[in-house]
């Protein structure tokens, strides 16, 4: 016995439906609408910074870690685009959420040659929150510290810059 067709498609358009609404299965715990979730975690040199302070302005979180090829490809994206719309005008923040403390952070910004703050993300109270399941994973947080948009795959330049000038606005 076949389903009636009317019935499969009823089935499918309650199924897509589903999947529409399903938060991003990349980073679920940062919603867009949303303030972004800000912890005290550690720099390359083991100091405690609470990233917050550090969102004064628009900006972009981006989660990586070292053993990610396209993350590094990222990292040339973002410090391009941090020369192209200065650092006065966008903040660039990373949380490597494989470092449990600014030993691989230290060597991973020296591996890529960037500047931007980094911080050591690998704790059970980040990783709960942000619920990172992959990377690279970049989350646009516009000025008033609400998460913009949260793009969960590698990003071509000209998307970086479109989504960059939609939080600069």
């Amino acid at each position: 016995m076949t389903a009636r067709p009317s019935l499969r498609l009823s089935a499918a358009a309650l199924l897509l439906g589903v999947l529409i609404t399903l938060p991003p299965a990349y980073a679920s715990g940062m919603k867009e609408g949303q303030p972004f979730p800000v912890f005290t975690m550690a720099d390359e040199n083991g100091k405690m910074v609470d990233v917050g302070t550090l969102i004064d302005k628009p900006a972009i979180v981006y989660f990586t870690h070292n053993s990610c090829h396209y993350c590094t490809q990222i990292i040339a994206l973002l410090k391009r685009a941090e020369a192209k719309f200065g650092a006065n005008k966008i903040a660039v923040i990373g949380i490597n959420i494989m470092a449990r403390d600014g030993k691989m952070v230290k060597s991973y910004k020296k591996d890529l040659g960037f500047t931007f703050p980094m911080f050591a993300g690998n704790r059970d109270d980040v990783l709960n929150t942000y619920k990172i399941n992959y990377v690279p994973v970049l989350v646009f947080i516009d000025s008033g510290k609400n998460v913009k948009r949260v793009v969960g795959h590698y990003i071509h330049e000209r998307e970086l810059h479109t989504y960059i000038r939609e939080i600069v606005k």
